[in-house]
């Protein structure tokens, strides 16, 4: 009995750990050759959340470091973020020390106005979309599903099957959330936005439910109605007068 619950935890933890956000620890920020422990708070993550919006049809990471961003970073060569991303529709590609995935949105921290660079790693393909959205400690990642895994019959392509992983560089200071892709997109209910609205069906408006009718509404109607049943009342007496 004991064996069979020990098997069934291993079986249900990796399905577990695939679901759910990872929980990153503060100050774990490494020297990218040795591995050693570097102090590097620009490129420390605190906490990364990704997520699956627009009705499935865009991906969005919600990146947070320990301090506030410096935008741009002039400090020798620029923050670089790159969100590793996994189809398991196409191969897996190794890139220098990165594997286990085919597709990389990048972003270099040379300003504010600095593109999302979406590279297709397997096809040697790479494409660019809008800037990120940074709010003090947290830089925000949103891409359309057509441009991050490419564009199905219907014009979209739904972003739930990605896997994902996230690493930082700052010079020589590395900080990875996650080694291979493995992380889920966390599926969200939300109205679309503009960054990606375009690529939902607009719907016109129907109209809302009447109002019930004001009291001066009320009173305009009994005047009209007394006005239509007395006046031709009152014009036919004196014409037979």
């Amino acid at each position: 009995m004991r064996r069979a619950a020990a098997l069934a935890l291993v079986a249900v933890v990796p399905l577990l750990m695939a679901a759910g956000d990872p929980n990153e620890p503060t100050g774990d920020v490494v020297n990218c050759a040795t591995g050693a422990p570097v102090a590097d708070p620009t490129a420390d993550v605190t906490a990364v959340q990704g997520e699956a919006t627009e009705l499935g049809s865009a991906a969005v990471w919600r990146i947070t470091f320990a301090e506030p961003l410096p935008v741009p970073d002039h400090d020798g060569a620029p923050l670089r973020i790159d969100v590793l991303v996994r189809d398991p529709t196409i191969a897996p590609v190794t890139r220098g020390d990165e594997h286990g995935m085919n597709r990389i949105v990048r972003w270099n921290d040379t300003g504010s106005d600095a593109l999302e660079n979406v590279m297709w790693v397997y096809e040697r393909n790479a494409t660019t979309f809008n800037p990120p959205v940074i709010d003090g400690r947290t830089i925000t990642f949103t891409v359309p599903g057509r441009i991050l895994l490419g564009e199905a019959e219907n014009g979209t392509e739904f972003v739930s099957r990605a896997r994902w992983s996230v690493l930082v560089r700052d010079r020589n200071a590395c900080d990875r959330v996650g080694d291979v892709p493995r992380y889920a997109l966390q599926t969200v209910d939300a109205s679309p936005s503009p960054t990606v609205s375009h690529l939902i069906p607009s719907r016109s408006a129907s109209p809302g439910p009447a109002e019930g009718r004001s009291p001066v509404g009320w009173v305009l109607t009994a005047i009209l109605l007394l006005t239509v049943t007395v006046v031709p009342f009152v014009l036919l007496r004196r014409r037979s007068s």
